[in-house]
């Protein structure tokens, strides 16, 4: 059954004859009423009765009104969200960020994302950057702010750097060193805290290269698989830490973060996607992000 079968139908009911119903659908009357008599046989009986000079409804045509009339409306509504979906206008859209490498420009940068999109349902995760790349193999996610992709990711997925974030010391309010700029030859003596090579080899190897050419190996006494449980053990006097910048917002009022001299080690940040999945909300998300990269930059530092 043909919706345009239905929709000749329905417009005879509304229209009161072929003739009308011709005229206001641009087609001829023969082939309305052809399709029509098409249609009362595919149901197995008749639904207008032409007896009259303008046809009327049985009794099965009446029921039968009522459901065309819900077939049509699906279908147009049907219609309508695909091509709202084709011009962004509706859908979903996931994002997942890490908490140290969202900064201030990630709140803003969602809010203005809903106002601009308020008919996209709009799911936020936060998500471990390991974590967000199987979730963009399984399509959990659409859209992740996360650190530079590795093999094999950065064969499958795409992404592009925002901004670099400067590792920095941070140690105990009343350490010694616990000053604006520390040297990185001064940590040569001290007991250092690091996140676990897990969760971040590159940067954990930068770190270690970054004390080398200081003249020293890290005397690594403790870590933690989590920024914010590094900190916890610096707070403690474990040790002092090296650390992207963007942990300042694990900050505890305990804490004192210095600039390291030379400043040579970043951690990369970046938006990445899949783009298999890079379809018009996805896209109308970039564009803002990209549209705001200055001002990202210039909200973290970078």
């Amino acid at each position: 059954m043909e919706l345009r079968h239905l929709r000749y139908f329905c417009a005879v009911a509304e229209y009161g004859t072929f003739r009308e119903a011709s005229r206001r659908l641009h087609v001829s009357q023969s082939a309305i009423s052809e399709q029509i008599a098409n249609l009362e046989g595919e149901v197995g009986g008749p639904l207008l009765d032409r007896v009259q000079r303008a046809p009327r409804l049985t009794a099965q045509g009446r029921i039968f009104l009522d459901e065309a009339k819900k077939t049509l409306r699906s279908a147009d509504h049907a219609v309508d969200i695909t091509r709202r979906s084709l011009l962004g206008q509706e859908g979903e859209l996931s994002i997942a960020f890490f908490s140290w490498g969202a900064g201030g420009f990630f709140a803003r940068i969602i809010r203005e994302y809903r106002s601009l999109h308020p008919t996209i349902k709009l799911t936020i995760l936060e998500m471990h950057t390991s974590v967000q790349m199987e979730s963009f193999e399984s399509g959990r996610i659409d859209v992740g702010f996360t650190r530079p992709l590795e093999p094999p990711y950065d064969r499958l997925l795409k992404a592009e750097l925002l901004y670099n974030d400067p590792v920095v010391a941070v140690m105990p309010n009343d350490h010694p060193m616990a000053a604006e700029h520390v040297q990185v030859a001064a940590l040569a003596g001290e007991r250092l805290v690091m996140v676990e090579r897990q969760v971040s080899p590159a940067l954990f190897d930068n770190i270690v290269g970054l004390c080398a050419s200081a003249g020293f190996s890290p005397n690594i006494v403790n870590s933690s698989s989590t920024w914010s449980g590094v900190l916890t053990l610096v707070e403690a006097g474990e040790g002092i830490a090296l650390v992207p910048s963007g942990a300042r917002h694990f900050r505890s009022p305990g804490l004192t973060f210095c600039q390291l001299a030379p400043q040579t080690t970043h951690v990369g940040i970046c938006l990445a996607w899949n783009p298999l999945n890079e379809g018009p909300v996805v896209q109308d998300f970039l564009r803002l992000v990209r549209e705001n990269k200055d001002r990202i930059r210039q909200s973290v530092g970078g």
